[in-house]
C-alpha cells in the first residue's frame, strides 16, 4: 500500500504468533468433542482438516478458569510434546497462522513464547522449536519478540535464513545488550521510545528517547535502514493524550531522521478497552501512515492497511473516533454515547 513514506511501502509485522493470545473457551473457535476433549478445529496449510486437542496444562489453568484459552501456547506445548498426533497436530496449527498471516500481507511474523514458561531455558527450547516450526511453511522472515536477550538469541541461532534476515523486537535502554546482538547479527531491530524510568507521558519524550536510542544503534554500526522506531502506543481510553502524543511523537521523527529510518508499532493498543476496536484501530492506521509512520505490529487478517488508509474520513464514526484518538473527546465519552446508542455497531 501506499503511505507517506518515500518507499510507499508498509512494513506489516504479523503479530499474533504469541503465547499469550487467547480466545473465548465459549467462543466459535474451542469445541467439546462427545469424549470430553477440548479441541480447535482447523485446515493445515496442505489442505488437510485437523483438530489441536487443548493440552491438560492449558485447561487447568487460571486462564481456562476465567474463560481465556491461550491457543497458541497450547499449539506449542502439543507441539514439542513427542506425543503423536498431539505434536503434529501442534505444529500444523502454528504453521496455519503463519500461512493465514503471509497471505493477508506480513512482511515479518512476530514470534514470542515468554508465557510458555517462567523458566528462561525453557524459552530458549520453545524459540527455536517454534523458528525452526515457522521457517517449515514462511516465504518471509520471522521477528524474534522476547523480553529475554537470550530467548531471542536462541531465536536467532535457529533461524537458517532462506527468506532473509530476522527482525528483533526489540532494544531500549535498559535492554543495550539487543543492539550488540542486532549488530552483531546484522539483523533490522525494534528500538522503544522507554526511557529507564518507564513509559513516556509526552511526544516530546518520545523523541527524545528514540533519538537517544538511534544514536546508541547506529554507534555500533547498525544503519537507519536497519531501524525500527516503537514510539509506544497506549490505551486512548487511559490517557485522553496518548494518541495524539504516539501521533505527534511520529511526525517529528519522521522530520528528525528523513526516509531511511522506520516506524512502526503495536497500533491495536490504542483501542484496549474500548468497543468496536476495529473502527478505533482503523482511524488511529489512517492517522499514523499520515503522520509518517511506515510499518505497523498488527494482525494483518484481521487489519488491513489498505481498507484504514480508505476510510471515509467524513463519515460520523471515523469523526468520533478521530476526536477519541486527538484527545478531543476525553475518555471516549461521545464515542460511547454513540456506541450505546447502537450508531457504530454496523461499522
Amino acid at each position: 500500500m501506499k503511505t507517506a513514506h518515500q518507499s510507499g511501502r508498509f512494513v506489516i509485522i504479523g503479530e499474533n504468533i504469541h503465547t499469550s493470545r487467547a480466545v473465548k473457551r465459549e467462543g466459535k473457535h474451542i469445541e467439546t468433542l462427545p469424549d470430553g476433549r477440548l479441541v480447535i478445529r482447523f485446515t493445515d496449510p496442505a489442505g488437510s482438516p485437523r483438530l489441536l486437542t487443548i493440552p491438560d496444562a492449558i485447561r487447568a489453568s487460571k486462564d481456562a478458569e476465567r474463560g481465556r484459552i491461550r491457543h497458541v501456547r497450547a499449539g506449542v506445548i502439543a507441539g514439542m510434546s513427542g506425543q503423536e498426533p498431539e505434536a503434529t497436530d501442534g505444529r500444523a496449527y502454528l504453521q496455519t497462522l503463519a500461512v493465514r498471516q503471509i497471505a493477508a500481507g506480513a512482511d515479518y511474523l512476530d514470534l514470542n513464547v515468554d508465557e510458555i514458561s517462567v523458566d528462561d531455558a525453557e524459552r530458549q527450547a520453545a524459540m527455536g522449536w517454534l523458528v525452526a516450526a515457522i521457517e517449515e511453511v514462511t516465504s518471509v522472515p520471522v521477528a524474534v519478540d522476547s523480553s529475554g536477550t537470550d530467548v531471542i538469541r536462541a531465536g536467532l541461532e535457529a533461524w537458517q535464513g532462506r527468506t532473509g534476515r530476522p527482525l528483533i523486537n526489540s532494544a531500549s535502554f535498559e535492554r543495550l545488550d539487543v543492539l550488540d546482538l542486532a549488530a552483531a547479527a546484522g539483523c533490522p531491530v525494534v528500538i522503544s521510545a522507554a526511557s529507564p524510568h518507564g513509559l513516556p507521558a509526552s511526544a516530546d519524550e518520545r523523541v527524545a528517547n528514540a533519538s537517544g536510542m538511534v544514536s546508541l544503534a547506529t554507534d555500533r554500526g547498525l544503519s537507519l535502514d536497519q531501524l525500527y522506531i516503537d514510539p509506544l502506543v497506549l490505551p486512548a481510553a487511559a490517557n485522553p493524550e496518548a494518541g495524539r502524543a504516539c501521533l505527534e511523537a511520529i511526525a517529528q521523527l519522521r522530520a528528525r531522521f528523513g526516509e531511511a529510518i522506520h516506524i512502526t508499532g503495536g497500533l491495536s493498543n490504542v483501542s484496549f478497552g474500548l468497543p468496536n476496536r476495529r473502527l478505533v484501530n482503523d482511524a488511529f492506521m489512517a492517522l499514523v501512515v499520515e503522520a509518517g509512520a511506515d510499518s505497523g505490529i498488527i494482525d494483518p487478517v484481521t487489519s488491513s492497511p489498505e481498507q484504514a488508509v480508505a476510510i471515509d474520513r467524513a463519515s460520523r464514526p471515523f469523526l468520533l473516533a478521530q476526536d477519541l484518538l486527538l484527545g478531543r473527546d476525553a475518555y471516549g465519552r461521545a464515542y460511547l454515547a454513540a456506541w450505546r446508542a447502537g450508531l457504530l455497531a454496523a461499522t
